[in-house]
C-alpha cells in the first residue's frame, strides 16, 4: 500500500490527517475498495477515542490536584511518539 505509515516514523495528528485524506482520495479514484475505507475509518475512530482518552485522564488528575490529591498532572505525549513494531 502506497500510504502505509513505515516502522518508526513519526505519528501525530497531521500525518494521520494527510493518510485518511488520501485513503479518501483512493476511494474516490477507485484505487481501494468500501471494505478497506470502512476498515481505515474503523481504526481511525479507535484512534480519536484514544487521543481523547488520554485528554481525559489528564483533565481528572488536573481536578484531583486541585482537590489535594498527591497526583502529578501529565498529558502523554503519545501522537508524536515513533510506531513501534
Amino acid at each position: 500500500m502506497a500510504n502505509e505509515v513505515k516502522a518508526g516514523a513519526p505519528v501525530n495528528t497531521k500525518s494521520l490527517a494527510a493518510f485518511l485524506f488520501n485513503e479518501m482520495e483512493r476511494l474516490k479514484a477507485k484505487e481501494t475498495t468500501p471494505q478497506e475505507a470502512i476498515a481505515q475509518a474503523k481504526l481511525a475512530s479507535q484512534l480519536n477515542n484514544l487521543l481523547d482518552y488520554e485528554l481525559k485522564r489528564t483533565v481528572i488528575q488536573l481536578k484531583l490536584k486541585e482537590v489535594g490529591q498527591s497526583v502529578e498532572p501529565k498529558l502523554r505525549e503519545i501522537e508524536s511518539k515513533v510506531v513501534d513494531y
